[in-house]
């Protein structure tokens, strides 16, 4: 009876220390600190890009901080993606107080085809005298990186079912590429029996107009993807070197066919309306600014186009940005007139000083017409000489311009009209009203816009009157001012009053002897 009361005595001091032992790390942790019995230095990257098939390395290195007692480390690696293995350099290692070693991962890179990625987990389990104190864990990255994965079937999936010399690697591509080619012009006939379809439907050109622009792009865009797809039929044949050039050429011609989509989209969609509504608008900015907008917008999607084709090329870009902005600073101060001259187009387009078609007086007195206004220069056609002219905008910008046509308000012209010496100012005043009547261009029936006839000044040679008259289209200044002065000249003569030249009276002194 003793004996057995011993034994159970011992059997649950046992427990008390086991249980102590084992809860010990869980009090601590309960207290929000993990105890920590091995150290996991990371000397490595632990994201890398490998080829199809090949290999890469990751390396720890661990450390026992245990200042009591040795550790026993068990190292486990899990990758679940498909076709990816991983192998450890060691699955156990022992480790004294403060020492350390590295622990090397090899992962494997499936060659058929599987996972374009994986996802390496490396467990450590820590323990010390038998009892398990630690658990920690780190991962790893991998990217498979220009080449092919494949295996030997038809679109990775079929068996191949060609008779010899084609029930190989070499029938597989060819049967593949086939199948491409089909699918690429089914796609192409599907897309032409929806632009059918729309047809019928809509009234509208838009969508038939984006069909056919993205038809053939589509199509070469699914025959090459499908001709680098069959060529992982092909990898045990193909350098990873010509892999690599195949996948840089397929990037850069998905790069221009993008472009291209583009380009045609701005070209045929976005212009072409652009000008079809410039014709239904009544100002002509748009019709200056859709053509600049046209040339800058191809400039800059061949710009983009061969910046994105150079980085798929993997050029360093650094040179060529840096040497751009140089560029543009010279080429911005080298043409700084014509960058004034543009902008200034620019305002007189939104401004409107005048238009196209007005009739205007140069800051010279030249009369001119007005026949052109661009970005860079305004076309004007002078009467004086009846040529035609061109005027940098920044200069009609800056300078005083008369508007004379295209005017709400009513025009008047001025006339001096000087008459001799004696002459009756009532007189001459009924001659010009007669005259100004007699003109059909004169303005009469707003008593607010009334002829003002004016004696200005008694000069050297005659009385001088100064005539204001309004007249009733502005179009036709010199017309009404041509007529009024004829009328005026009949007028006076009817009424016989004199209309002098200059002359001079010169008295001679005749001195005596």
């Amino acid at each position: 009876m003793a004996e057995a009361h011993n034994r159970l005595m011992i059997s649950w001091v046992a427990l008390v220390f086991a249980a102590i032992v084992l809860t010990g790390p869980l009090s601590s942790s309960s207290s929000g600190e993990t105890p920590e019995f091995m150290q996991i230095i990371e000397i490595d990257s632990y994201a890398k890009e490998v080829h199809a098939g090949e290999s890469v390395l990751y390396n720890w290195t661990i450390r026992n901080v245990d200042s009591g007692a040795n550790l026993t480390i068990e190292i486990e690696a899990s990758i679940a993606n498909e076709g990816w293995t991983a192998d450890l350099s060691t699955s156990s290692v022992l480790l004294e107080t403060d020492e350390l070693t590295t622990i090397t991962a090899t992962v494997h890179a499936p060659l058929e085809r599987g996972d374009l990625d994986s996802n390496l987990t490396v467990v450590f389990r820590v323990y010390e005298e038998g009892y398990l104190v630690q658990i920690s864990s780190d991962n790893a990255y991998t990217e498979i990186i220009g080449a092919f994965a494949s295996a030997n079937k038809v679109l990775g999936y079929f068996e191949n079912p060609l008779p010899d010399p084609l029930d190989n690697e070499w029938g597989v591509f060819l049967l593949d590429v086939i199948i491409w080619l089909a699918i690429a012009f089914g796609i192409a006939y599907t897309m032409d029996g929806i632009a059918l379809a729309m047809t019928r439907r809509t009234a509208s050109m838009l969508d038939d107009i984006i069909l056919g622009i993205i038809r053939t792009p589509a199509l070469l865009l699914v025959f090459a993807y499908g001709v680098v797809q069959s060529l992982d039929a092909l990898h045990m044949h193909i350098p990873i070197g010509i892999r690599d050039l195949v996948l840089t050429l397929y990037g850069v011609v998905i790069v221009l066919v993008i472009f291209y989509l583009a380009y045609k989209l701005f070209k045929q969609i976005l212009v072409y309306y652009g000008k079809m509504i410039a014709k239904k608008t009544a100002s002509k900015i748009d019709d200056v600014l859709i053509p600049v907008v046209e040339k800058v917008g191809v400039v800059v999607i061949g710009i983009a186009a061969l910046g994105y084709a150079l980085n798929v090329l993997s050029v360093d870009l650094t040179m060529f940005v840096a040497g751009g902005v140089v560029i543009s600073m010279v080429l911005a101060y080298a043409a700084q007139e014509t960058i004034s001259n543009f902008f200034s187009g620019v305002f007189l387009l939104l401004d409107r000083p005048f238009a196209e078609g007005d009739m205007i007086i140069l800051s010279d007195g030249d009369w001119c017409d007005v026949r052109r206004i661009g970005l860079r220069t305004t076309r004007l056609y002078r009467f004086s000489d009846a040529t035609m002219i061109s005027i940098p905008n920044n200069k009609l910008v800056n300078e005083k311009i008369v508007r004379v046509s295209n005017v709400n308000d009513p025009a008047r012209v001025n006339v001096d009209v000087g008459v001799g010496y004696g002459s009756n100012p009532n007189e001459v005043r009924t001659a010009i009203t007669k005259a100004i009547e007699a003109s059909p261009y004169s303005l009469l029936t707003r008593d607010d816009r009334k002829p003002l006839i004016l004696f200005d000044s008694m000069g050297d040679s005659a009385l001088v009157f100064k005539v204001l008259c309004w007249i009733n289209d502005n179009s036709k200044r010199m017309a009404a001012k041509d007529r009024l002065i004829e009328e005026i000249y009949l007028k006076l003569n009817e009424a016989g009053i004199e209309i002098p030249f200059p002359q001079r009276v010169v008295h001679l002194k005749k001195e005596e002897n």
